[in-house]
């Protein structure tokens, strides 16, 4: 009877410690995680949140300081690439997605990684719908049918504010749940699978958040674009995105993950308005009767230089030394961007390149007109490989658990950048992440 007594006394004595450890200042932490985690704000992110949500995964986002749905408006502005759609049917065109994936290969140089056009083709019908479907607008114009078939428009007021907000509202009711901390890494386990993100919390400390998969969908290097291309003038670029900071593909190059086409950029001719502060988008057709020179030793006739060849002169001018001379009329058009000079002498005067470098060349005038030139940075067409599955490739193979979406993604397009692709592109990826992530975190 003794013997009892004493046993149920030291129960109840262990027990009252472990009440009071676990009631005490420091409890043991529970660690933090989930399915699936994606990190970035872009469109690429929510589209891939709402993906996997709809899967059966509990999703996480990480918007790493960016607006969400921050691409939004560009991309529905820019038009969406589409095959088999109903305007195209109403107007009795025969587009089908292997003529669109031909029009990828021809304006891609024929780069593009055929098993992700493969598999762009057999999503291509989806596209319209889908992009209908989520972000509540219609993309039934054609403006161009002759030379676009394949490219739609929306013609309601603020379409892209629209697919946005429809966007977000979507995610909300899938119970996606946003987080606030700052990812500053991804760890893999020594086997090379996703295992956690290192995130930042609210008091700076590094803490891990434990996940099944994770999905790369911050954007491309838009606004990082030094980084990788040094050898440009920094002075002759200017970013068009700079919520795009890349952040990222930086990670994916700390893993050593696969990264292809980073060459190739897609780009617009600006005019740079000292006065105002400000640059203006340049006509994407090079003026025949234009002058573009540097303060080196390049000149181009506009009659005579591609698009590709002019932007080429200002990345590899001397710092803020890319210029380009018109004719009155069309300086008129621009503004405050171009500086008129009533004679050669007063241009020659004012430290602008003259003399022998125009040798055999007219400058439009007299008076003379000239504007500075930059590059703008719209696109950035490489990225991260990927399968097509969506899944992050490292030396040659899918890394576990680890995706990628939208314009961190590279393969697609090849050399350049077809009209509309864009969202289409998002649309696609998003939708091979959200749906393989979703079901890789379930097994």
């Amino acid at each position: 009877m003794v013997l009892l007594f004493v046993s149920f006394f030291l129960v109840f004595i262990f027990q009252f410690f472990l009440q009071g450890r676990s009631a005490g200042e420091n409890p043991l932490p529970v660690p933090a995680g989930g399915d699936l985690a994606v990190i970035g704000g872009t469109t690429a992110a929510l589209l891939t949140a709402w993906e996997a949500a709809a899967n059966g995964a509990q999703v996480f986002i990480f918007p790493n300081e960016q607006v969400l749905g921050e691409d939004c408006t560009r991309l529905v502005d820019d038009g969406l690439a589409a095959a088999t759609t109903p305007p195209q049917l109403e107007r009795g065109m025969e587009f089908t997605p292997e003529l669109l994936v031909a029009y990828l290969r021809e304006c891609g140089g024929g780069i593009n990684d055929p098993l992700l056009l493969v598999s762009f083709r057999s999503a291509a019908p989806a596209l319209f719908q889908q992009a209908e479907k989520l972000g509540g607008i219609s993309f039934a114009l054609l403006p161009l049918p002759e030379q676009r078939p394949y490219l739609h428009y929306s013609q309601e007021p603020g379409a892209g504010m629209l697919f946005k907000e429809n966007l977000c509202q979507e995610v909300a009711r899938a119970g996606v749940i946003i987080r606030e901390e700052k990812v500053k890494s991804i760890a893999l386990t020594p086997a090379g699978q996703v295992e956690a993100l290192v995130i930042e919390n609210p008091a700076g400390e590094s803490v891990p958040f434990y996940v099944q998969a994770v999905v790369l969908a911050d954007g491309g290097y838009s606004g990082d674009v030094s980084y990788w291309h040094s050898h440009l003038s920094r002075e002759n670029l200017q970013n068009l995105r700079p919520a795009q900071q890349g952040q990222g593909l930086r990670q994916a190059k700390d893993l050593g993950l696969d990264l292809v086409q980073m060459d190739f950029m897609e780009m617009r001719l600006l005019l740079t308005s000292p006065a105002a502060g400000q640059s203006v988008f340049l006509s994407p057709d090079p003026w025949p009767e234009a002058i573009y020179f540097n303060g080196k030793d390049r000149v181009l006739g506009g009659n005579e230089a591609s698009l590709p060849e002019i932007i080429n002169l200002v990345l590899h001018s001397p710092p803020d030394e890319a210029y380009v001379s018109v004719s009155g009329e069309r300086a008129a058009a621009y503004g405050t961007c171009f500086r008129e000079y009533a004679t050669y002498q007063e241009w020659e005067q004012s430290g602008l390149p003259a003399g022998s470098l125009f040798a055999g060349r007219r400058l439009p005038g007299p008076p003379y007109y000239a504007a500075g030139l930059k590059a703008g940075v719209a696109y950035t067409l490489g990225g991260l490989a990927i399968t097509p599955h969506g899944e992050v490739k490292r030396n040659g193979e899918a890394v576990p658990g680890l995706y990628a979406a939208g314009e961190i993604v590279g393969g697609l397009h090849g050399e350049a950048l077809l009209p509309g692709m864009a969202l289409s592109e998002t649309i696609f990826t998003a939708g091979l992440a959200g749906r393989y992530a979703a079901e890789y975190a379930g097994r």
